[in-house]
């Protein structure tokens, strides 16, 4: 994968540092997304000279990247080392569980006012995977981000964006971990179709507080 692969727009010249915001955000996709794939492993190391060879860029965007996935606890940098990827905890996984379920029922909140008849049929539709998962945890996790991802561009709210999109990475490979019991699958299905009747009916609060129990939260 080269330069042009993480650039996802054009800049023009004399834009130096919106050019390098770009490509630094395009680099902590791409390490955060071999993270969580399993490309990198647990304790595997990262070089930011060599990933900077391997993609055509300087060392400066790669180690901005490095430092945000840190932030979010996914790698560990040692200066004038190298950065090593971290190991997933179930503390982590439990965290994660419960800062997703606040903040999908956060923004299954700020959209339900905003979504067309098409959007409720669509958000129905994703739904109704969600609880055709729920025997299969990592497709259920699937499923439950591409619900939330699109209610979330639905929410116009800004600030919400660059929370859950700063964390996504994190999120998106500790719940990986996080394993529907048998307990909780009658619950989640349960929590579906209430979450669907919510968004029908435009109920902003039933739709959140169905929106948690999908994460097993009260």
């Amino acid at each position: 994968m080269g330069m042009v692969d993480i650039v996802h727009s054009p800049v023009g010249a004399g834009e130096a540092t919106p050019k390098k915001q770009l490509l630094a955000e395009g680099v902590f996709r791409l390490v955060g997304e071999r993270i969580v794939s399993g490309e990198l492993p647990p304790g595997a190391r990262i070089r930011d000279a060599e990933l900077a060879s391997e993609l055509a860029i300087s060392r400066t965007p790669v180690r901005e990247a490095l430092q945000r996935l840190e932030r979010i606890g996914m790698v560990t940098m040692y200066p004038s080392r190298y950065t090593e990827v971290t190991v997933l905890t179930p503390e982590q996984i439990e965290h994660a569980r419960q800062f997703a379920g606040l903040q999908a029922g956060f923004t299954v909140r700020l959209a339900c006012a905003q979504l067309t008849a098409e959007d409720v049929a669509e958000a129905s539709r994703l739904l109704a995977r969600v609880a055709a998962t729920v025997d299969d945890s990592a497709a259920c996790s699937l499923a439950r981000t591409e619900l939330i991802a699109f209610l979330g561009e639905r929410c116009e709210n800004p600030l919400q964006h660059m929370l859950v999109a700063e964390a996504a990475p994190a999120l998106r490979r500790a719940l990986q971990g996080f394993i529907i019991t048998p307990e909780h699958r009658p619950r989640l299905i349960e929590a579906c179709d209430a979450m669907e009747r919510a968004l029908r009916a435009g109920d902003a609060d039933a739709a959140e507080l169905a929106c948690r129990a999908i994460y097993d939260l009260a």
